[in-house]
């Protein structure tokens, strides 16, 4: 296994700082006291770029491991990138209600703080750092993740499950990476949905260039689908998409 190189480092926060512009000086600031009150633990510099608060050990399912902070974020010169490590399927009301930004797989990327509403990140904040420090009960099988569904969701997601199995009959359905995913012949899942208080998600995206215009309208970040609950399925696009993913 390579050797994780995000560790925290002796190197003083305020040294860092020094190195950045002023605005973004004051923005960072601004998220460590935010963050330094939601934690409770002082920043410290992980790597040679990134204020973290706490510390937690991860284990993915693809065997990488290593260490990262509770909380933390990067005044890059580009924009602020403030690290949501659980990705930001929980916080799909919060985004809309944010103001001005982007995101990726677990970064949210904000190019000035006076563009967003600190309020809103402060409690998507708080909630993340309530899911780094609450203990996790792994889900055994497909019928305890299928209970965990949020009610608002069990239609839709109910509606998604049985497209992608129907498109995808000889695939096993297993709980994989806490949600859930489908295989074929004991290999690695190809297809993952799963269902969340305000969306349903299907994963990956697929690469196909004959589908990119109409995956367009549903993607969030780099790997996610998203489907609204107050919109029908998309069930041709669906199909499609779980097809080319069971090629």
């Amino acid at each position: 296994m390579a050797e994780n190189k995000m560790q925290p480092t002796d190197v003083p926060v305020e040294d860092f700082l020094s190195s950045v512009s002023e605005q973004r000086r004051a923005e960072a600031h601004t998220l460590i006291t935010m963050m330094q009150e939601i934690s409770g633990e002082p920043p410290v510099m992980w790597g040679p770029s990134i204020i973290g608060f706490g510390a937690q050990h991860y284990k993915s399912e693809a065997g990488t491991e290593g260490d990262m902070g509770l909380l933390g974020f990067s005044p890059r010169k580009a924009s602020l990138t403030v690290y949501f490590y659980e990705g930001f399927n929980h916080y799909g009301q919060e985004l809309a209600q944010l103001g001005k930004h982007t995101t990726s797989m677990g970064c949210l990327y904000i190019s000035k703080l006076a563009d967003v509403d600190l309020t809103v990140l402060r409690g998507m904040l708080e909630h993340s750092y309530q899911l780094a420090t609450t203990p996790k009960k792994p889900l055994a099988s497909v019928d305890e993740y299928i209970a965990s569904v949020p009610q608002p969701a069990r239609v839709q997601f109910d509606a998604l499950r049985a497209i992608v199995t129907s498109e995808s009959p000889q695939a096993r359905e297993v709980v994989s990476y806490g949600i859930l995913g489908y295989k074929v012949d004991d290999k690695r899942a190809r297809v993952f949905i799963s269902g969340w208080k305000d969306h349903v998600a299907l994963y990956p995206i697929p690469k196909s260039e004959s589908l990119k215009k109409e995956l367009a309208p549903h993607i969030r970040g780099k790997g996610t689908l998203w489907f609204t609950l107050s919109d029908p399925l998309p069930e041709a696009l669906i199909r499609k998409v779980v097809k080319e993913l069971s090629a």
